[in-house]
């Protein structure tokens, strides 16, 4: 058990931190009344919005208190105490404020705007989305036009405001944010910029800013959301981050390099490879309350608990099955930032690989969060009281689709890119690359059967049929005289959307089969990854027999789960998947005794 629970906790830790980490693991068990802000009351989070938003503040202030006493100037731990107690939306000055500083800001600026926020006289947003515009960044109509030194910032329309963002609402004094940009009347591009909304020391908005919390909503009823219109907001010149595209005094405009604006997007991809984790995290909560509260029941059994465990065993093996594949991503995510330090040739390859594995992992990871706490509500017997939380994490759970990116428009990317391939290869010519580069092991085939043994093989060939068959209708609708615009949106985007989910589970699979590899095998690993596999063949049994891949009765004996368990240890290995992290909410590091967790007290 431990040696599990080890193995998900180096994945999901920060490495510089880990010994302060267990400092305070250490002290909190000694005494858990002085190291209470870093253990979240359940029963917090049905408080209502001030009361919630109040006590949330109390504990980062007693946080910082502690962190500045034991760890004087231990930036690492500031920037990552999200890994130490529940932040709320103060997780965004810590991973999306700063860290998209660090990215795209020259060396001058970063050194500026770190003192500040590690010192605590800034706190920060980070404002992307407009009432207009979410995932279509180039459709911003924020403006930034360059005058005298410096930028007028402004909001020209309703659908302009930024809206949505967290710590915008009451917290940030001040922003990052995207605007398109006009030097000496030549459009530039989105540029991103940190702009001050808010005097420091009493919050009052500052002249030309309208700014405010955009009021209740459904889920995080602590995090003050907010909106941010501006109207000739002027702002210093350096405001911009300028480490790929700069602008002089005069409006001279430099560029690193051609893809300066492409290599900008890419540096703050950090954060959906991030949310990834948290969405598997909250996942993995989410079935540890289910769990806990359902277990006594499952002893007995019943068609009704038969399908329970089937149930919470998938969605456990899902959501660890994100984690330990994400690890892969987040080391293409630093093997882009070497190779952009290095000016390395090979660097727009891995930033479309980060791009594309970001992409659908975030768009899956948040999809099956939501799935399993709507289950969890379904399967524990005071689900749908608020008593339960599971109502609550409900409501946190459902916005995840949009966060980063609309899962939608995200999966219709890889569809792009997979329209792309299919296209280049059809020629006879090329060949399939990058992540898609395993289809050219079926391009020779016809309806050849899988080898069973192989379960990789198996979802390899679903995956490449599933997306040459859909890719095929779209260009037979292009031939028949329709034109992109009705092949794409009226006639194939469900599909293209559903090869790209396919593509993406399937990119999981081996993308986790890759880490375990390379970090060690160990035989609950092993079960974990066959599981997933298995769940996903039984899933999709019927479009793997009409592709001829499979016949029924191959299907049928291999995607029999209960083959994989002897006896009744199905809830021994439920127990096992339980206990493998023990957190409260992102509190990954505290170990939490869920069988004397009292929730029969608060039921």
């Amino acid at each position: 058990m431990d040696q599990f629970k080890n193995y998900i906790y180096n994945i999901l830790l920060e490495p510089s931190i880990k010994s302060e980490l267990e400092y305070f693991v250490q002290e909190f068990e000694k005494n858990p009344t002085a190291y209470d802000f870093l253990v979240d009351n359940p029963q917090g989070v049905q408080e209502n919005y001030k009361e919630g938003y109040i006590g949330l503040s109390q504990r980062y202030a007693k946080a910082q208190q502690m962190l500045k006493k034991k760890f004087p100037g231990n930036t690492h731990l500031i920037q990552f105490q999200h890994q130490l107690y529940e932040l709320g939306t103060f997780y965004l000055n810590w991973q999306a404020f700063l860290p998209t500083i660090q990215m795209l800001g020259t060396p001058e600026q970063v050194k500026h705007w770190q003192d500040l926020t590690f010192n605590y006289q800034i706190r920060g947003a980070y404002a992307q989305t407009e009432v207009g515009h979410g995932s279509d960044v180039q459709g911003l109509q924020t403006t930034a036009v360059f005058e005298n030194n410096s930028f007028i910032i402004n909001t020209p329309k309703a659908s302009a405001f930024k809206f949505w963002p967290g710590q915008l609402g009451i917290f940030a004094t001040h922003s990052v944010l995207q605007a398109r940009t006009t030097v000496n009347g030549k459009d530039i591009g989105i540029q991103t910029f940190v702009v001050p909304i808010r005097e420091p020391k009493t919050l009052k908005a500052l002249e030309g800013v309208d700014v405010g919390d955009i009021g209740p909503k459904l889920g995080f009823l602590r995090a003050d959301n907010g909106y941010l219109g501006l109207k000739n907001v002027r702002i210093d010149r350096n405001n911009m981050l300028m480490r790929y595209t700069k602008v002089d005094e005069s409006g001279q405009v430099t560029t690193s390099s051609k893809n300066a604006i492409k290599y900008g997007y890419g540096s703050m991809l950090n954060l959906r490879v991030g949310l990834v984790n948290v969405f598997s995290i909250f996942g993995l909560f989410t079935n540890n309350l289910a769990y806990y509260q359902v277990k006594p029941l499952l002893k007995t059994q019943s068609i009704e608990n038969e399908a329970i465990i089937f149930r919470l065993l998938r969605s456990y093996v899902v959501q660890y099955a994100q984690i330990i594949a994400n690890a892969q991503v987040k080391e293409m995510f630093t093997r882009f930032q070497n190779q952009l330090k290095a000016n390395d040739k090979q660097v727009n390859e891995t930033l479309q690989l980060v791009h594309l594995y970001s992409s659908q992992m975030k768009s899956i990871a948040g999809w099956e969060a939501v799935k399993t706490s709507r289950e969890a509500m379904q399967i524990a017997p005071f689900g749908h009281l608020n008593a339960s939380d599971l109502t609550i994490i409900y409501a946190d759970n459902v916005p995840f689709v949009t966060y980063e990116g609309d899962n939608n428009v995200l999966m219709q990317q890889t569809a792009q890119y997979l329209l792309k391939q299919f296209g280049k290869v059809s020629g006879g010519n090329a060949q399939f690359t990058g992540m898609a580069s395993y289809f050219n092991k079926y391009t020779q085939e016809n309806n050849q059967k899988a080898s069973f043994q192989n379960l990789e093989e198996v979802l390899e060939r679903l995956s490449y049929s599933f997306c040459k068959k859909t890719v095929e209708n779209f260009q037979n609708n292009l031939i028949n005289g329709h034109s992109i615009q009705t092949s794409w949106n009226e006639l194939n985007q469900c599909e293209l959307i559903k090869a790209s989910v396919l593509f993406g589970y399937t990119n999981i699979y081996k993308q986790m089969g890759a880490q375990i590899k390379s970090s060690g095998y160990s035989l609950e690993l092993l079960k974990i990854h066959k599981l997933f596999g298995l769940f996903l063949i039984l899933e999709n049994r019927t479009t793997i027999i009409s592709f001829g891949i499979a016949d029924f009765k191959q299907v049928e004996i291999l995607a029999e789960i209960d083959q994989q368990f002897s006896g009744n240890n199905k809830l021994e290995f439920l127990d096992y998947l339980a206990n493998g992290v023990g957190m409260y909410r992102q509190r990954n590091f505290i170990n939490i005794d869920w069988d004397k967790l009292n929730l029969k007290a608060r039921l």
